[in-house]
Protein backbone atom coordinates (compact mmCIF):
# COMPACT_ATOMS: atom_id res chain seq x y z
CA UNK A 1 0.00 0.00 0.00
CA UNK A 2 2.87 2.39 0.67
CA UNK A 3 4.24 1.71 -2.81
CA UNK A 4 0.95 2.82 -4.36
CA UNK A 5 0.79 6.08 -2.38
CA UNK A 6 4.44 6.84 -3.09
CA UNK A 7 3.86 6.18 -6.79
CA UNK A 8 0.77 8.42 -6.79
CA UNK A 9 2.69 11.24 -5.12
CA UNK A 10 5.50 10.96 -7.67
CA UNK A 11 3.00 11.12 -10.55
CA UNK A 12 1.38 14.22 -9.01
CA UNK A 13 4.74 15.99 -8.81
CA UNK A 14 5.50 15.15 -12.44
CA UNK A 15 2.10 16.30 -13.68
CA UNK A 16 2.47 19.80 -12.20
CA UNK A 17 5.02 21.46 -14.51
CA UNK A 18 7.32 23.99 -12.91
CA UNK A 19 7.45 27.53 -14.28
CA UNK A 20 10.03 27.96 -17.04
CA UNK A 21 13.17 30.00 -16.50
CA UNK A 22 13.89 33.17 -18.46
CA UNK A 23 17.54 34.08 -19.09
CA UNK A 24 18.18 37.57 -20.41
CA UNK A 25 20.62 40.44 -20.70
CA UNK A 26 22.74 42.21 -23.28
CA UNK A 27 25.65 40.76 -25.25
CA UNK A 28 29.03 42.42 -25.80
CA UNK A 29 27.60 44.33 -28.79
CA UNK A 30 24.75 45.74 -26.66
CA UNK A 31 22.11 43.59 -28.37
CA UNK A 32 19.32 42.07 -26.23
CA UNK A 33 19.50 38.31 -25.65
CA UNK A 34 16.88 36.07 -24.08
CA UNK A 35 15.83 32.43 -23.97
CA UNK A 36 13.68 30.07 -21.94
CA UNK A 37 14.91 26.99 -20.15
CA UNK A 38 13.14 24.20 -18.26
CA UNK A 39 12.94 24.73 -14.50
CA UNK A 40 14.49 21.32 -13.80
CA UNK A 41 17.89 22.69 -14.89
CA UNK A 42 17.77 25.78 -12.62
CA UNK A 43 21.20 25.27 -11.04
CA UNK A 44 22.97 24.66 -14.35
CA UNK A 45 21.12 27.53 -16.02
CA UNK A 46 22.12 29.93 -13.20
CA UNK A 47 25.77 28.86 -13.51
CA UNK A 48 25.77 29.31 -17.31
CA UNK A 49 24.02 32.68 -17.00
CA UNK A 50 26.68 33.93 -14.56
CA UNK A 51 29.39 32.93 -17.05
CA UNK A 52 27.61 34.90 -19.78
CA UNK A 53 26.84 37.89 -17.49
CA UNK A 54 23.07 37.30 -17.85
CA UNK A 55 20.22 37.11 -15.31
CA UNK A 56 17.81 34.24 -14.63
CA UNK A 57 14.17 34.69 -13.59
CA UNK A 58 11.39 32.23 -12.89
CA UNK A 59 8.35 32.86 -15.08
CA UNK A 60 5.92 32.18 -12.22
CA UNK A 61 3.13 34.59 -13.20
CA UNK A 62 0.77 34.11 -16.14
CA UNK A 63 2.14 37.22 -17.86
CA UNK A 64 5.75 36.08 -17.61
CA UNK A 65 4.87 32.53 -18.67
CA UNK A 66 3.12 33.92 -21.77
CA UNK A 67 6.19 36.01 -22.61
CA UNK A 68 8.49 33.04 -21.98
CA UNK A 69 6.58 31.08 -24.64
CA UNK A 70 7.54 33.77 -27.18
CA UNK A 71 11.25 33.22 -26.44
CA UNK A 72 13.42 30.66 -28.21
CA UNK A 73 14.49 27.62 -26.20
CA UNK A 74 18.04 28.05 -24.93
CA UNK A 75 20.71 25.35 -24.87
CA UNK A 76 23.16 24.23 -22.21
CA UNK A 77 26.55 22.81 -23.19
CA UNK A 78 28.75 20.36 -21.32
CA UNK A 79 31.40 23.05 -20.69
CA UNK A 80 28.96 24.89 -18.41
CA UNK A 81 28.10 27.62 -20.90
CA UNK A 82 24.80 28.12 -22.60
CA UNK A 83 23.37 29.47 -25.80
CA UNK A 84 21.03 32.42 -25.50
CA UNK A 85 20.12 33.97 -28.90
CA UNK A 86 19.44 37.60 -29.68
CA UNK A 87 15.79 38.72 -29.54
CA UNK A 88 13.83 41.76 -30.69
CA UNK A 89 14.24 44.83 -28.49
CA UNK A 90 10.46 45.18 -28.21
CA UNK A 91 10.08 41.67 -26.74
CA UNK A 92 13.03 42.21 -24.41
CA UNK A 93 11.57 45.52 -23.19
CA UNK A 94 8.17 43.92 -22.62
CA UNK A 95 9.79 41.26 -20.41
CA UNK A 96 11.76 43.89 -18.45
CA UNK A 97 8.64 45.97 -17.83
CA UNK A 98 6.70 42.89 -16.72
CA UNK A 99 9.51 41.87 -14.36
CA UNK A 100 9.67 45.38 -12.90
CA UNK A 101 5.96 45.27 -12.17
CA UNK A 102 6.25 42.00 -10.25
CA UNK A 103 8.21 42.45 -7.02
CA UNK A 104 8.06 38.71 -6.29
CA UNK A 105 10.01 37.97 -9.50
CA UNK A 106 13.51 37.84 -8.08
CA UNK A 107 16.60 36.86 -9.99
CA UNK A 108 17.72 33.27 -9.45
CA UNK A 109 21.31 32.64 -8.40
CA UNK A 110 23.80 34.79 -6.59
CA UNK A 111 24.00 38.39 -7.72
CA UNK A 112 27.70 39.12 -7.32
CA UNK A 113 27.85 42.68 -8.56
CA UNK A 114 26.24 45.12 -6.16
CA UNK A 115 24.53 48.29 -7.21
CA UNK A 116 26.72 51.26 -6.29
CA UNK A 117 25.16 53.89 -4.11
CA UNK A 118 24.15 56.97 -6.07
CA UNK A 119 26.78 59.56 -5.21
CA UNK A 120 25.43 62.66 -6.85
CA UNK A 121 24.01 64.40 -9.86
CA UNK A 122 26.41 65.30 -12.68
CA UNK A 123 26.02 68.77 -14.19
CA UNK A 124 27.20 67.76 -17.71
CA UNK A 125 27.42 64.58 -19.76
CA UNK A 126 31.23 64.77 -19.52
CA UNK A 127 31.03 64.56 -15.70
CA UNK A 128 28.96 61.36 -15.66
CA UNK A 129 30.79 58.54 -13.91
CA UNK A 130 30.15 55.42 -11.81
CA UNK A 131 27.68 56.07 -9.02
CA UNK A 132 25.98 59.06 -10.64
CA UNK A 133 22.20 59.15 -10.92
CA UNK A 134 20.81 59.78 -14.42
CA UNK A 135 17.57 59.10 -16.28
CA UNK A 136 17.27 56.38 -18.96
CA UNK A 137 14.55 54.43 -20.70
CA UNK A 138 14.12 50.79 -21.56
CA UNK A 139 11.94 51.59 -24.58
CA UNK A 140 10.07 54.61 -25.88
CA UNK A 141 6.69 53.16 -24.81
CA UNK A 142 7.66 52.83 -21.13
CA UNK A 143 9.05 56.25 -20.29
CA UNK A 144 12.17 57.41 -18.47
CA UNK A 145 13.35 56.08 -15.10
CA UNK A 146 16.16 56.81 -12.66
CA UNK A 147 19.29 54.73 -13.29
CA UNK A 148 22.64 54.49 -11.56
CA UNK A 149 25.80 54.48 -13.68
CA UNK A 150 27.80 51.27 -13.14
CA UNK A 151 30.62 51.99 -15.60
CA UNK A 152 31.62 54.32 -18.40
CA UNK A 153 33.52 53.46 -21.59
CA UNK A 154 33.90 56.61 -23.68
CA UNK A 155 30.38 57.69 -24.63
CA UNK A 156 28.79 54.37 -23.55
CA UNK A 157 27.33 53.95 -20.05
CA UNK A 158 26.54 50.69 -18.28
CA UNK A 159 23.46 51.35 -16.11
CA UNK A 160 21.07 49.70 -13.65
CA UNK A 161 17.60 50.96 -12.86
CA UNK A 162 17.71 52.48 -9.37
CA UNK A 163 14.32 51.20 -8.24
CA UNK A 164 14.76 47.76 -9.81
CA UNK A 165 18.34 46.63 -9.05
CA UNK A 166 17.50 42.95 -9.70
CA UNK A 167 16.85 43.68 -13.39
CA UNK A 168 19.80 43.15 -15.75
CA UNK A 169 22.21 46.00 -16.32
CA UNK A 170 22.05 47.68 -19.72
CA UNK A 171 24.19 49.91 -21.91
CA UNK A 172 23.19 53.25 -23.40
CA UNK A 173 25.00 55.91 -25.43
CA UNK A 174 25.36 59.28 -23.74
CA UNK A 175 22.85 60.76 -26.20
CA UNK A 176 20.23 58.31 -24.83
CA UNK A 177 20.75 59.37 -21.20
CA UNK A 178 19.18 62.43 -19.57
CA UNK A 179 20.63 64.45 -16.70
CA UNK A 180 18.60 65.17 -13.62
CA UNK A 181 18.37 68.75 -12.52
CA UNK A 182 20.83 69.34 -9.67
CA UNK A 183 19.47 71.12 -6.61
CA UNK A 184 19.67 74.91 -6.76
CA UNK A 185 22.58 76.28 -4.78
CA UNK A 186 21.92 78.75 -1.96
CA UNK A 187 24.72 81.05 -3.15
CA UNK A 188 22.79 82.44 -6.14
Amino acid sequence: MTKTTTKAKAETKESAPAAPLIVLGYDENHKPRAARFPAKDAELVAKAARLMDLKVYEAASEDLAALAKKLPVGRLYSNGRGFVPNVRQSLYSEIIVTLAGEPQAAAIGKDQDELPVATGLPRTWDEIGPGHLVIAQEALDYGWWEAVVIARDGDMFTLRFRDHPKLPKFVRHRAAVALMSPPASNND
